[in-house]
């Protein structure tokens, strides 16, 4: 708001008045008085402001009483309130003392500058964020070993099946690392007849093993990794359902297809014969006079550099 020159001369003569002898702040005008500006309406308190820096000029210096009256109009300007004030008190009215002086203002007491109150409220919401975090872990958390326990797994009666889960720690939960979920059960834990275990070998296909009795299955298919392990979930219920129906069909005259186990099974590391190993062909060293001298001269470095640090 640009204040009219008229109006600043007027206020000129009032505040030239009342300097030339002491005056009580009651008596001086309310402009040169923030800490009077409190409880005030909103546009009367930024008219005051504007007055205030307008007739100081160079002069004038942000003093507290008057951010004190300003940051009390934000609750009563804005539309919802902000949930911590602090924030604007904060970092509304930040401070940087300017090095760039220009040589004909050098002298006079240091001008500070103002940063706009609600562009900046989020900066220190997190920084006191950190801060409380910061306490928890130092005088909270330790209160927690009370509630240690022992560490006992789940034995696979109880839970057969074990669920792995993929995360590279990024916010992309849907990426299809993260999204993975591999399902593994030993059929062993499943304690089946031979007619069931059988059939359930049979309806697996290729995602059983028979080198370690694992049957795996892995999905990706859906957006979420909870999504994924309980398709996992029903469907291997859905298989171990089927097996148990023997009612229909137990599959007891189709042998078991294990080809798929060839793709599994690396090839066997060469080994070379021993027949063909001849020491005794090896060539012998016969001059080690140079690297005999180069041990020498290391053990005395050595010995050199740490007979120079013990006491």
């Amino acid at each position: 708001m640009r204040v009219p020159s008229t109006y600043l001369k007027v206020l000129e003569r009032q505040a030239v008045r009342f300097y030339s002898k002491p005056v009580p702040s009651s008596e001086q005008p309310l402009y040169l008085n923030p800490h009077e500006w409190k409880g005030l309406a909103a546009d009367q308190i930024f008219e005051l402001h504007n007055v205030r820096k307008e007739y100081l000029g160079d002069r004038y210096n942000p003093s507290d009483e008057e951010r004190n009256a300003i940051l009390s109009t934000i609750t009563a300007l804005s539309k919802n309130k902000p949930e911590l004030d602090y924030a604007y008190e904060i970092d509304g009215f930040k401070e940087r003392y300017m090095n760039n002086t220009p040589m004909n203002k050098r002298g006079l007491p240091q001008k500070r500058s103002n940063t706009y109150v609600i562009e900046r409220g989020a900066t220190p919401h997190e920084t006191r964020r950190i801060e409380q975090l910061t306490r928890i872990a130092a005088y909270e958390m330790p209160l927690l070993a009370k509630f240690r326990q022992p560490y006992k797994p789940k034995s696979s009666q109880e839970s057969p099946l074990r669920l792995t889960y993929n995360t590279d720690f990024s916010d992309e939960t849907s990426s299809k690392f993260n999204r993975l979920v591999t399902l593994n059960c030993n059929i062993k834990d499943l304690k089946l007849s031979e007619k069931e275990e059988h059939k359930f070998i049979l309806l697996a296909g290729n995602k059983y093993n028979f080198d370690t009795t694992t049957f795996r299955l892995k999905s990706d298919q859906y957006a979420e990794a909870a999504q994924n392990a309980r398709w996992l979930v029903d469907t291997f219920n859905k298989l171990l359902a089927e097996a148990k129906d023997l009612t229909k069909d137990d599959f007891a005259d189709i042998p078991l297809d294990s080809r798929h186990m060839k793709l599994l099974h690396k090839k066997p590391k060469p080994t070379f014969p021993e027949a063909w190993k001849r020491p005794q062909d090896a060539p012998v060293v016969r001059h080690k006079v140079v690297n005999r001298l180069v041990e020498l001269v290391k053990e005395k470095k050595d010995s050199e550099y740490v007979s120079g640090l013990s006491p």
